[in-house]
């Protein structure tokens, strides 16, 4: 479906705006239109790409939460195509859109803008300056989203997962990837921790060893100390184990070789984990569990890049437990026509299951149907509400 927000956001910017913009920078109103989608594009795209980073989107949803109801489109042109006319209210617009833009890019800000101004025939300045305005008013949309439909950090995640699928289509050649490949912004006291192994400048300092004489009376406790440790191991090897590491991940080592793979806490995966784990679940009256990070193309059953940890994570999880089955469900909102979205929701579901397969997963586990508008689990006379029925999902049939 196209994005609900890109183009109420454009149309803020109507043809005397544009044409301003464009008499100012000395370029065509149809460059400058065209720029101005594909930042716009560009910028939710990416938002859309991180949504399922909590960390992330607790920054994001401060962020937009502080936003000014109303924001005047033609202050904020004027300052950024004029520095003389920067008044108080847009220069902490512009500060705000700058946050933006650097939580939605990181280091790959100069390289999206160059593609952006190759596909439209501006100047990089140009392109920055249109970055420049489209990241307020992104702000300013979703925060009066937040506000109107009282979203939690959550829920505007939602929104930007479903919101990403229509944009795609309106990215330059090269953005989609450079997208991908931005790194999430992570604060210092919730960067990822591999297994075993602390940080340098967390590491404490050794305390001093007073050198004591040599004694060759204990080494016969060395076997004796060594058997409970090989013994451990050994059962190890044979029976997965979770364990939790530092800020709150969980880690599933899995058979027959040792694989580590970070589950969010709140994640999709973690939920279905404790489920399979749980002795007093039965799969009777299984309740679904919906993906929170996957993704398809616009109007299509094609996964996007950003859907492959997740489903790594699910087959990871399936072959540490071979006697899990499962049914795949596919979803949707009661936007259009009933039918194709029958169809559409039925495709999606056959994609998920094929890349499970594809992922070493046998077919006998799996089974995958498409719902359509039926089962809706928010109201879709709202936007986060037909965000969250668009959805994919898993429930056990057998553990």
């Amino acid at each position: 479906m196209p994005s609900s927000i890109v183009s109420p956001l454009l149309s803020t910017f109507d043809s005397r705006g544009i044409s301003e913009i464009a008499s100012r920078f000395g370029q065509s109103k149809e460059a400058l239109s065209k720029g101005l989608e594909s930042s716009t594009a560009s910028l939710l795209g990416a938002l859309a790409n991180k949504a399922g980073n909590s960390t992330w989107m607790s920054e994001l949803f401060t962020l937009v939460s502080q936003a000014p109801s109303n924001i005047n489109v033609y202050d904020l042109m004027g300052a950024v195509t004029d520095p003389n006319r920067v008044s108080p209210a847009a220069s902490s617009l512009l500060s705000s859109g700058q946050k933006l833009l650097s939580l939605a890019f990181g280091s790959q800000q100069s390289s999206i803008i160059d593609a952006i101004g190759r596909s439209s025939g501006l100047r990089p300045g140009i392109v920055t300056g249109l970055m420049s305005m489209a990241a307020p008013m992104m702000i300013g949309t979703l925060g009066r989203l937040v506000r109107n439909d009282r979203m939690s950090p959550a829920g505007l995640a939602r929104l930007l997962a479903s919101e990403g699928e229509g944009v795609r289509d309106l990215l330059p050649a090269g953005v989609s990837n450079l997208i991908d490949a931005a790194p999430v912004t992570v604060t210092p006291s919730t960067r990822p921790i591999a297994l075993g192994r602390i940080p340098e400048d967390e590491v404490p300092p050794e305390p001093a060893i007073e050198p004591t004489p040599k004694s060759l009376g204990l080494w016969w406790l060395i076997p004796a100390l060594l058997l409970p440790v090989l013994i451990y191991w050994g059962y190890r090897a044979r029976h997965p184990v979770i364990q939790v590491v530092p800020q709150n991940r969980l880690v599933i080592r899995t058979v027959p070789r040792n694989v580590f793979v970070n589950i969010p806490p709140n994640g999709v995966e973690a939920r279905f984990l404790t489920f399979i784990r749980d002795p007093s679940k039965s799969v009777a009256g299984a309740s679904w569990f919906d993906f929170d990070r996957l993704l398809f193309n616009t109007n299509s059953a094609t996964l996007r890049q950003g859907s492959q940890e997740q489903l790594g994570n699910i087959a990871a999880v399936l072959k540490a437990y071979p006697n899990v089955h499962i049914q795949i469900g596919g979803f949707s909102d009661n936007s259009g026509n009933s039918a194709l979205n029958l169809k559409l929701s039925q495709d999606r579901a056959n994609a998920v299951m094929g890349k499970l397969i594809a992922l070493g997963i046998s077919p006998d586990r799996l089974e995958a149907q498409g719902y359509g508008e039926q089962f809706p689990v928010a109201d879709n006379s709202t936007a986060e509400g037909r965000a969250r029925n668009r959805r994919a999902s898993i429930r056990l049939t057998e553990k």
